[in-house]
């Protein structure tokens, strides 16, 4: 496990009451794990200067889930059980990926601590629905829901880019590829009943295991043999599985390549090592650069991180999840008459928000956890870029191919009927 501090600073005005801490659990040897931590320390920054939370400054310590260069639940729960162990921290932002929640949920739910995520997107979180190998009720075992999410899930990020695939891209067959991961499974079974609902052809449908597979040539010659027209991944970079596309040009196949927002990543980008067009993917919400009103923001924010892959696809949704959860602390400090909150009613204080404003947009939530945000942004990587195009982006590009940038297409609003 590694922990190191990621933001603090004083608080200006006023006497200050003390110090409350915020954590974060994020794949932070990644490049997505580690630009969504930083719109985390940025909005913790930009709370601290403007003075604190109800007279109290707030301390960030970035907790990385990373071993062996890939996320491990294992880890998640070591970094909460730290966080607990601490009762200065009243809540924390992620985790990142779904199947970390799904360990950390049963840990941080008796201790009434909160999670907010800037990323998960595996419905079974938090719906009991069909298809799901385990029951949101389950995971917290009787306790009062502790965990929240700002982004929507994947039986819509699924959905969205079959719907995508068939109609835009003519693409009427398709393989299939997951990484065996709780992610993985999930959006690639939600994509695959989408494709088949529109009228679509599976050609055939292979799942891997990185720890077993190097080499995907057979899996995506099988694909092709059988009139695949495209292929449509589910899984993450840290899983290797943008390294079938650069396997589809060793065996001369062009086709589009799509996947969900485990692919929308720097490192998907290297992966594919020189065929990186032509990748589609998935985010499971608002492209921030396209939303009214958050250019100051960002603007803001690249002025303080001016890194080439500081700003990623959940930047913007990590800045909201934590300004969001010091919102809900800042109102147990009232309910509790300027005194340091306790944990359970930071919690109640989060289950009571509505209409909350923030850069992506306005924020409800429901019981279970889940945001009236259901929207799905549509990007795909765009090669040749020049220098300004580039940093115009997503912001989401290559480390060596850095003017190889996923640009946004369009967006699915699935809150808003069709």
């Amino acid at each position: 496990m590694v922990a190191f501090a990621c933001g603090g600073g004083g608080g200006g005005g006023g006497a200050n009451k003390g110090t409350i801490k915020i954590g974060s659990d994020l794949p932070v040897c990644t490049t997505g794990g580690q630009s969504t931590a930083n719109g985390i320390k940025f909005a913790v920054d930009q709370k601290n200067k403007a003075g604190g939370v109800e007279g109290f400054t707030i301390a960030y310590q970035s907790f990385d889930d990373c071993r062996q260069g890939a996320y491990n639940a294992d880890a998640g729960v070591a970094n909460v059980r730290q966080m607990l162990d601490d009762s200065k921290y009243l809540g924390m932002v992620g985790p990142y990926n779904s199947a970390v929640a799904k360990a950390e949920i049963p840990i941080a739910a008796p201790k009434n601590f909160v999670m907010v995520s800037p990323s998960n997107t595996n419905p079974c979180l938090t719906k009991d629905i069909a298809g799901c190998s385990y029951h949101p009720q389950d995971l917290r075992a009787g306790n009062p829901n502790n965990y929240w999410r700002v982004v929507t899930t994947d039986d819509y990020q699924g959905p969205a880019m079959a719907d995508y695939m068939y109609k835009q891209l003519n693409i009427k067959t398709v393989g299939i590829l997951d990484d065996s991961t709780v992610f993985g499974v999930g959006i690639a079974g939600s994509f695959e009943q989408e494709f088949k609902k529109l009228g679509g052809t599976v050609a055939a449908h292979s799942e891997y295991k990185k720890e077993q597979t190097s080499d995907w040539k057979s899996i995506l010659l099988n694909f092709k043999s059988k009139g695949a027209q495209g292929v449509y991944v589910g899984g993450t970079d840290d899983q290797n599985i943008c390294i079938p596309r650069k396997q589809m040009k060793d065996i001369g196949w062009t086709a589009p390549f799509g996947g969900g927002d485990g692919i929308e990543t720097t490192d998907c980008i290297e992966q594919a090592s020189g065929n990186e067009s032509e990748i589609y993917a998935t985010s499971a919400g608002a492209d921030a650069t396209q939303v009214s009103g958050a250019k100051a923001t960002i603007d803001a924010f690249r002025a303080q991180f001016s890194g080439a892959n500081d700003f990623g696809g959940y930047t913007m949704q990590a800045y909201d999840a934590a300004n969001a959860l010091m919102t809900a602390i800042g109102n147990a400090i009232k309910a509790n008459n300027g005194n340091m909150p306790t944990r359970l009613q930071v919690r109640d204080q989060f289950a009571k928000i509505q209409g909350f404003k923030g850069v992506i947009g306005t924020y409800d939530f429901d019981q279970n956890g889940d945001t009236s945000l259901k929207i799905v942004s549509i990007y795909v990587v765009k090669t040749g870029l020049s220098a300004d195009d580039a940093k115009n982006s997503t912001g989401v590009c290559g480390k060596k191919a850095a003017n190889a940038c996923f640009v946004w297409k369009t967006q699915f609003d699935f809150a808003k009927p069709s």
